[in-house]
C-alpha cells in the first residue's frame, strides 16, 4: 500500500460540514503572548493546508479575523469580544481552563500590554490583563449548557469547549456533551503557555494520555462518543504523538509548541518578558523593531503541516490501516514500556500482551509504541534534589535574583518539572493537584481571598500561613538562626531550633526575644528553651520523671509537642501506642512533629499513616500534626503534605537556598538583607499556596486543604505506595 493512498481526512465536527484534510489543530495562542505576525502566519498556514487554527483569547487581528479557517475563543475576561468577532471563523470555544494553569485564567503581564493590545483587549496600557479563573455566569453545568446554547443561537456555529485535563475531566466531558457542545479541547498538564505561575503550570492537572483514555471510556459506556469531537492538546511533540492520541481515542490533536519551534522558537522559557530572541512573542510596538517574514512564516509552518501529515501516512500504512479513522480508540495497536504500572495501563485501556518486545505479532510486525512519562526511569539518588529549575525558583521568589521578590514565580512554555521531564525526587513529584472547572467554581486568587492562617495548640498558637521554619543544618552559624527566629517572629511563623545541648549559652541568647516563635527540644538548661518545647518520644518512654517534667512546663505555660521520625508502617506506631493516647496526647501535648531529616522515610507515607491513626482515635481535632525536613523544596511539597494530612509543614534548606547561604560557598553574611530576602521568600511561599488553593476551588487552607487527599492524583506511582497515601490515580473516576 503506497502511502500517498493513506487518507487523513477527518470532519471537525459531526454536526457541520466543515472536514480538515488532516486531524491537526493549530493551537490556541492570543495575539499578545504572539507578536502579531506569529498569529497572522498560523491562520493563513491553516487555510493553505486545509486544517483549522485556534485564536486564543484577547480579539483578533484583522489580518487573522478575514481567514475562514479559524475559531474565535470566548474566554472569562471576555477581552475584544464583540458579536463581530464571535461571527468570524468556524466555530466558538469556550475556554474554561488550559492545561498550563487549570483553575485560574488566562495572563498577559503588563510589561506586553502596549497601545495595540489596549485598543485590542479594551484594557489600559501597562496593567496585567488576569482574566478571572471562572467564568461568572457559568458556576455550573446547566450553566454552561445555557451559555452553549446561546452561542450557538447567536452565531450558527458549532460550540466546544475547553479545558485543563484535570481529576474529574471525564465527568466534565460527559456534561459538556451532554448540554449539547460539538466537542471539547482536553489541555494536558505542562502545556505551553506564555506565561503562567509556575507553582500552577508544574503541579496542578493530569497528563493528556490519561485524560483522552478516560475521557474516551467515559463517553462510549454514555453512549455519547459518536457525534462529540474530542482534540487532545498539550505536549504533542511529534506525529507519533499525534496517533498515540487517537488511538487512546481522540478525534484530532492540537499543535503549539510544535509550531512556534517551526517558527524558530529556541526554548528560553521567558516569553512573559516581551524580549523574545526569536522575535515570536516579542511585546508589540507601533513600530517594531524587527518582525518576522510572513511569507517565510506561513513557509514554515505549511512545512510542518506536511511533514506531520507524510510520517502519519507511513505509520498507519506500517500498521496497514487506509483511513485516520480506522485508527481512534485502537488501543491494540499501542505498545508500552515496563515502566507502567498495571493501573496506568488499565486506565490506558492497554492489557499485559501489549508490553514492548512481547512477541504480539501485527501486521508486518509493526505498532505504535507507546512513550509515556519519558520512558525508562534512572535511579533517582543518581540525581541531585535541588535542580537548576528548583534553585532558580528559590532564589527570584527571594529577591536574591530576578525582579519579582516575595512574588510567585511566573514562567513561559511548557512544564519541565517531575514527572513529565525531570526524574521524580521525592514522592510528592509523582501527585498533581487538582484544578476546578465547570463541576465547582475555582476561587479567585487574584480577586478573591483565601485564608492562610492555621491555628495550633488549640487556639494558642497562630501562623500566618501552614509553615514553618525547621531546624537548619549543622553547619549553619548562629548568626544565620538568629535571622530565622527573628523573621518568624514578625511575620508570625515558627522556628525549630531542635538543638542538642552543648552547653553553649551563649549563641541562645540573641533568640530569647523571640521565644515565643521558638521551637526547641526539652533540656535541663531552660535558659535556651522557647516557650514552645518538643520532648522527644524515645526520652518520654524511657524516662520515667517524664510526665513529671511536662506537667511543670505546662504550669510554666509552655506549649508541649512530641517529637518523633518519621515512619512508614503501623509496626512503627507502637511506641506511640506505648503512651496512653486518649490521656498524654490530648492532655498533655498539643499535638506531634513528623520529623524526616530523623527518621528517612519521606513524610508522604508518614504523615496520612499518622493522620489516620488519630482519626480512628477521634483524636485528630485535638492533636495538631507538624511534619518537617530539610528536603522540603518549596509550596508545592508543602501544599501536597498539607492535603495528606499535616496542619503546618517545616521548610529550611530551601530557605537557606532562597537567601543565598549555601554551605562551603565563602559569602559575606548580611543580616539585613537576608532578613528581607527570608520575609520575600515566606511571602511567596504564601502566594504560591492560594493560587495552588484557588486554582483547586479552596478559600481556606486549614478547613479545606489538609487532609483532603481528593484533591490529589497520583501519576504512575507504584500502586502499593499509591495505596498507602490513600490517593487515586490519575485519569481514575
Amino acid at each position: 500500500m503506497n502511502s500517498n493512498n493513506v487518507s487523513l481526512a477527518v470532519p471537525f465536527t459531526r454536526d457541520s460540514n466543515i472536514e480538515l484534510a488532516s486531524p491537526l489543530y493549530l493551537g490556541d495562542m492570543s495575539f499578545g503572548a504572539l507578536s502579531g505576525v506569529p498569529n497572522i502566519a498560523i491562520a493563513c498556514a491553516a487555510e493553505k493546508m486545509g486544517v483549522i487554527a485556534g485564536t486564543g483569547e484577547g480579539g483578533l487581528l484583522k489580518e487573522v479575523a478575514n481567514i475562514s479557517r479559524i475559531t474565535v475563543q470566548w474566554a472569562s475576561a471576555r477581552f475584544g469580544v464583540d458579536s463581530a468577532t464571535l461571527s468570524k471563523g468556524q466555530a466558538v470555544i469556550i475556554k474554561i481552563g488550559q492545561g498550563a494553569k487549570p483553575g485560574i485564567g488566562g495572563h498577559l503581564p503588563g510589561v506586553k500590554v502596549t497601545e495595540p493590545i489596549s485598543q485590542t483587549r479594551r484594557i489600559p496600557v501597562g496593567k496585567d490583563a488576569i482574566s478571572p479563573a471562572p467564568h461568572h455566569d457559568i458556576y455550573s453545568i446547566e450553566d454552561l449548557g445555557q451559555r452553549i446554547l446561546a452561542l450557538r443561537e447567536a452565531t450558527g456555529k458549532p460550540v466546544l469547549v475547553k479545558v485543563g485535563a484535570t481529576n474529574y475531566v471525564s465527568y466534565i466531558a460527559s456534561g459538556i456533551a451532554r448540554m449539547g457542545a460539538s466537542g471539547i479541547i482536553i489541555d494536558g498538564a505542562g502545556a505551553g503557555t506564555g506565561a503562567a505561575p509556575s507553582v500552577v503550570k508544574d503541579n496542578v492537572g493530569i497528563p493528556i494520555e490519561l485524560a483522552v483514555s478516560s475521557v474516551d471510556s467515559a463517553l462510549k459506556k454514555e453512549g455519547l462518543r459518536d457525534k462529540f469531537t474530542v482534540i487532545a492538546a498539550g505536549r504533542v511533540s511529534t506525529p507519533e504523538d499525534s496517533l498515540k492520541l487517537i488511538a487512546l481515542g481522540a478525534d484530532i490533536t492540537s499543535l503549539g509548541t510544535a509550531a512556534l519551534i517551526s517558527l524558530g522558537c529556541i526554548m528560553v522559557h521567558k516569553c512573559h518578558l516581551g524580549y523574545c530572541p526569536a522575535v515570536l512573542t516579542n511585546k508589540i510596538a507601533p513600530n517594531q523593531a524587527k518582525v518576522l517574514s510572513l511569507e517565510q512564516s506561513v513557509q514554515w509552518l505549511c512545512n510542518l503541516v506536511q511533514g506531520w501529515n507524510e510520517e502519519m501516512r507511513l505509520l498507519l500504512q506500517s500498521v496497514g490501516l487506509e483511513h485516520i479513522n480506522d485508527l481512534r480508540g485502537r488501543r491494540d495497536l499501542l505498545r508500552y514500556s515496563e515502566s507502567l504500572n498495571p493501573e496506568t495501563l488499565e486506565i490506558l485501556g492497554l492489557s499485559a500482551e501489549q508490553l514492548r518486545g512481547s512477541g504480539i505479532q501485527r501486521r508486518q510486525d509493526n505498532d505504535l509504541s507507546m512513550s509515556f512519562l519519558g520512558g525508562e526511569k534512572t535511579n533517582p539518588q543518581d540525581q541531585q534534589i535541588w535542580t537548576a529549575r528548583r534553585l532558580t525558583m528559590l532564589r527570584e521568589v527571594a529577591g536574591t535574583v530576578g525582579k519579582s521578590p516575595g512574588e510567585a514565580q511566573i514562567s513561559s512554555m511548557g512544564t519541565t518539572a517531575p514527572p513529565l521531564v525531570e526524574e521524580p525526587m521525592r514522592i510528592s513529584d509523582y501527585l498533581v493537584s487538582d484544578g476546578a472547572q465547570v463541576t465547582r467554581p475555582s476561587i479567585d486568587p487574584y480577586r478573591e481571598e483565601i485564608e492562610t492562617v492555621t491555628f495550633l495548640a488549640g487556639g494558642a498558637l497562630r501562623l500566618s500561613s501552614p509553615f514553618f521554619f525547621t531546624h537548619l543544618p549543622a553547619y549553619v552559624p548562629p548568626e544565620v538562626r538568629v535571622v530565622f527566629a527573628k523573621v518568624a517572629s514578625r511575620i508570625g511563623l515558627l522556628c525549630d531550633l531542635k538543638e542538642d545541648d552543648d552547653g553553649d549559652e551563649t549563641k541562645y541568647q540573641p533568640m530569647k526575644k523571640y521565644a515565643e516563635r521558638i521551637i526547641s527540644d526539652y533540656s535541663e538548661n531552660e535558659s535556651k528553651l522557647g516557650d514552645i518545647i518538643s520532648f522527644p518520644l524515645e526520652r518520654y518512654i524511657s524516662e520515667g520523671r517524664a510526665k513529671k517534667i511536662l506537667s511543670d512546663l505546662r504550669k510554666k505555660g509552655k506549649t508541649l509537642y512530641l517529637r518523633c521520625f518519621s515512619f512508614s508502617t503501623k509496626r512503627d506506631l507502637d511506641d506511640l501506642r506505648n503512651i496512653a493516647w486518649e490521656n498524654d496526647l490530648g492532655r498533655i501535648f498539643s499535638g506531634i512533629i513528623l520529623d524526616e531529616d530523623s527518621g528517612n522515610i519521606p513524610l508522604e507515607i508518614s504523615v496520612p499513616l499518622l493522620d489516620r491513626e488519630l482519626r480512628s482515635r477521634n483524636l485528630r481535632d485535638r492533636v495538631n500534626l507538624l511534619a518537617e525536613s530539610n528536603s522540603i523544596r518549596g509550596s508545592d511539597d508543602i501544599f501536597k503534605v498539607l492535603a495528606l494530612g499535616a496542619d503546618a509543614v517545616g521548610i529550611g534548606q530551601a530557605a537557606l537556598l532562597a537567601i543565598g547561604f549555601e554551605e562551603g560557598k565563602n559569602v559575606v553574611f548580611d543580616s539585613a538583607k537576608s532578613s528581607e530576602r527570608l520575609e520575600n521568600f515566606a511571602l511567596a511561599l504564601q502566594r504560591d499556596i492560594k493560587l495552588l488553593a484557588g486554582a483547586a476551588g479552596l478559600s481556606s487552607i486549614s478547613s479545606s486543604l489538609v487532609g483532603n487527599k481528593e484533591l490529589l492524583r497520583s501519576v504512575n506511582l507504584d500502586p502499593k505506595l499509591r495505596k498507602q497515601l490513600n490517593v487515586k490515580p490519575a485519569g481514575a473516576p
